[in-house]
């Protein structure tokens, strides 16, 4: 059976790395015998109508996030009307997060799988090919007789040391320049954030032996040239003494990298050992998820962290000769015009070397989401399949909702206000 697994264009420059994902169940898939081939849309100049005449899978996976989610659809419908036989199935954290209401409005899509699929989609493709049932594909979500079904989610997979590395030479890694790089060590993040949304990895933590790490990072650097690591980690540092294993490994084998840690780091688990370690072992900026300065709003979307303690991090981490950036929201749950002033005010206390600003924006199944549904307004935007929904961080982004003590325009003058004043300091990334 031919499968091919697409990435839909996101139309953030940002966004073009390596789809991990599509990597690691194509990996799978491979173990399998089963032919798959990957198709990224964000750095590939392909025309997908003719790629798919002339390919002709007969499955086709589409990954989709909340920004490039009208894309997919797009391309599901592009893919069922050439060929209308074939088996479209949307995975990653959008269709994790919509459960059962693409079918309903998408006819275009025979299923969706939600949460981890490194293991669910290779048993799809099993099933499909031996015309067997589909009630027993964990995390499936399909069309039965015309009744949609949704089988039961998947386990968060563990050990993670049982996935083989992603199939990066299926991957034209020489387009994504120092982005080519991205690594997982770990998934899941056991914090309470209300904001956050986690369809995929979900709470559990996981993490990669440190031995799994250290062979995949050699692997990068040695088959496909990699001197600069993003480590894309939800939570790196959950397991202290994992963490300082990877490193000083990286540190034994005296490796030439540049790491840079992506998706943020918890201020309350730095200490001078693990920074000097971070350091030796090349790290050259960090991001921590800081998202309010205010210590009402922190305390009411579950931060779990002081100001003082980020305030301390940071300063650790730019002692020792670390880009320390942050994490900012204008819009959550508490926020107000005055709140969102302190912002300049802190990233000028504390020295901050980089501000990453983001409006607000409740997702589908988090307790903002649940929180806006309780105390705010939606505004004249689709909170049904959020196709509109500003996720990135720039300058156009807008509010969604609005409460009785800080409207939508507020927000946004805020938001556009800071960012220009951002802007003005060389600090807004």
């Amino acid at each position: 059976m031919k499968v091919v697994l697409i990435q839909p264009q996101s139309g953030n420059p940002s966004l073009k790395v390596p789809p991990l994902g599509l990597g690691y169940i194509t990996a799978v898939l491979k173990r399998n015998n089963v032919e798959a081939k990957i198709v990224d849309l964000n750095v590939e100049n392909i025309d997908i109508n003719a790629y798919l005449s002339h390919e002709k899978p007969e499955v086709i996976g589409i990954s989709s996030i909340v920004t490039n989610a009208r894309n997919a659809l797009k391309i599901a419908e592009t893919a069922k009307r050439i060929l209308p036989r074939s088996f479209v199935v949307l995975g990653g954290p959008y269709p994790s997060m919509m459960g059962d209401r693409l079918l309903t409005r998408h006819r275009q899509v025979d299923a969706t799988l939600v949460g981890e699929a490194e293991f669910t989609f290779p048993e799809l493709i099993k099933r499909l090919q031996d015309k067997q049932s589909l009630d027993a594909v964990d995390g499936l979500i399909f069309r039965k007789e015309n009744t949609i079904i949704s089988n039961a989610p998947p386990k968060p997979i563990s050990p993670l040391d049982q996935i083989p590395y992603p199939a990066r030479k299926e991957l034209k890694m020489g387009l994504y320049g120092e982005n080519a790089g991205t690594i997982f060590t770990s998934r899941g993040c056991p914090q309470q954030c209300t904001f956050c949304s986690r369809p995929v990895f979900g709470r559990r933590w996981r993490g990669h032996s440190p031995e799994y790490v250290l062979e995949e990072i050699e692997q990068l650097m040695k088959e496909f040239g990699v001197s600069t690591l993003s480590v894309l980690d939800d939570n790196f540092t959950v397991d202290l003494e994992r963490a300082e294993r990877i490193l000083d490994g990286i540190i034994a084998k005296k490796w030439k990298l540049a790491i840079y840690f992506w998706n943020g780091m918890r201020a309350d688990h730095m200490t001078k050992q693990l920074l000097t370690k971070l350091k030796k072992a090349g790290c050259t900026a960090i991001n921590f998820g800081v998202e309010s300065v205010d210590p009402d709003v922190m305390e009411g979307i579950k931060k779990g962290v002081s100001l003082e303690q980020i305030e301390q991090a940071i300063k650790l981490t730019r002692q020792l000769g670390i880009q320390a950036n942050a994490f900012l929201m204008i819009g959550n749950q508490g926020d107000t015009k005055e709140t969102a002033d302190k912002i300049i005010e802190f990233v000028e206390k504390v020295h901050v070397d980089g501000v990453h600003l983001s409006m607000a924006t409740p997702l589908l199944g988090t307790k903002f989401w649940d929180w806006v549904e309780e105390n705010g307004r939606w505004l004249d935007y689709d909170h049904e399949e959020l196709l509109d929904w500003p996720i990135d961080d720039t300058g156009e982004a807008y509010s969604v909702f609005e409460t009785s003590d800080f409207s939508a325009d507020e927000r946004v003058k805020a938001y556009r206000k800071t960012r220009n004043i951002l802007k003005e300091k060389g600090l807004l990334l």
